[in-house]
């Protein structure tokens, strides 16, 4: 039985693609792309559960197409849309000694400061740009 503590995010699938059972995913840790028979994990009713990549072709730096094994159709591909995406610890740190931790794969780590000690767990990651506008400037503000 794989645990959640044994796992961290990577993605999201977000749609199916074509009609053979393939899928959208949209990445930020490409560890899944250099391991032998890599699994990602999905929660199914509350269960990680792994699925095998059959095949995969990277689209981006972070967006792939992934068929996985068992899902041959676009009816089946459907129950995975907007799934969240998980890899297992223990295959992310075989998969390049060289490569460099993504920030992914920090959730769930407790936060620990010197002099303050324990100050809590990383719960998410935001990783948006700088330039990311969080509010729309109103029309109403003229000088």
């Amino acid at each position: 039985m794989i645990s959640r503590n044994e796992l961290y995010r990577i993605g999201q699938f977000r749609k199916p693609h074509g009609t053979r059972g393939e899928l959208t995913l949209s990445f930020g840790d490409d560890a899944f792309t250099r391991v032998d028979n890599a699994y990602v994990v999905c929660l199914m009713d509350g269960i990680p559960v792994p699925f095998f990549i059959e095949d995969l072709r990277l689209r981006s730096d972070n967006s792939a197409i992934v068929k996985l094994e068992g899902v041959d159709t676009s009816e089946q591909a459907r129950r995975f849309t907007l799934a969240d995406v998980y890899f297992p610890l223990k295959l992310s740190e075989q998969a390049d000694d060289d490569a460099d931790v993504s920030l992914q794969a920090l959730q769930d780590f407790a936060l620990v400061d010197l002099n303050l000690g324990h100050i809590g767990q990383i719960a998410d990651i935001d990783d948006t740009t700088l330039n990311t506008p969080t509010t729309r400037p109103s029309s109403s503000s003229r000088a």
